[in-house]
């Protein structure tokens, strides 16, 4: 059914929740993955002021962070006999970087986490994966 998995991480504890679902999936499918990871390295300038690194230190470490996400599950997705490959896309929101990976690899299925907020918590904050869902055609499978 599923050929393609994406799986988006931050390499939170919240989206290691949906890894060993996703590669569930891809394993009964047969499917291979891709682990994409959203990084904004231009945040508000307000704070890049207070951070002792500056703006490079600030990337370095983003990219090391994403880097390592990303890593995480194609580490996990080897020792389940997975094939797997990885990306970091870089844009302001994540739920659109996340959409262009899917895109860009032709993933047929996204894997994702969720906090399960809702009603004034979700409208102020923002839901990544409620515009994943308003915004896609592909399957989404969101883990709480």
């Amino acid at each position: 059914m599923f050929k393609h998995v994406l799986i988006a991480t931050d390499g939170s504890e919240l989206s290691d929740r949906a890894l060993p679902i996703a590669l569930e999936q891809a394993k009964l499918n047969g499917a291979r993955v891709t682990a994409a990871s959203v990084i904004d390295l231009y945040p508000y300038i307000g704070a890049i002021e207070v951070m002792p690194t500056g703006i490079e230190g600030w990337q370095e470490a983003i990219r090391a962070q994403a880097d390592a996400a990303v890593q995480k599950v194609a580490d996990a997705a080897k020792a389940a006999g997975i094939p797997c490959n990885t990306a970091v896309q870089e844009d302001t929101l994540a739920w659109r970087g996340l959409l262009a990976v899917a895109e860009r690899e032709h993933c047929d299925l996204i894997v994702m986490s969720s906090h399960g907020r809702g009603g004034l918590t979700s409208a102020l904050l923002g839901s990544q994966t409620a515009r994943v869902l308003s915004h896609t055609k592909v399957p989404v499978l969101v883990v709480r």
